[in-house]
């Protein structure tokens, strides 16, 4: 039981992992697909296109930084190290 768990473990922090790369990439292209929607019902083409893709793809980039913001201070809260505001660990 415990190598079964241990395996469905690390599949679930593989499948974690893998997430930001699916978030970089659909995000730009889902909202680019929107864009391309929108550009279509006002004429617009390509310019809704261009600002949605750049916004899906600053988006999935503020996501990420922020997550792996959230994880860093998660492990050094529980290392028992405090990270201060200019990346230096502090006591």
């Amino acid at each position: 039981m415990t190598s079964d768990t241990s395996a469905s473990e690390a599949l679930a922090q593989a499948a974690h992992r893998s997430a930001g790369s699916f978030e970089l990439v659909l995000g730009p292209v889902l909202m680019a697909l929107v864009g391309l929607l929108l550009d279509g019902v006002f004429g617009t083409r390509p310019l809704l296109t261009v600002l949605f893709t750049i916004w899906g793809a600053l988006g999935a980039g503020v996501s990420i930084y922020f997550r792996y913001r959230h994880q860093y201070a998660t492990v050094t809260a529980g290392s028992g190290t405090r990270a201060g505001t200019d990346g230096e660990r502090s006591r």
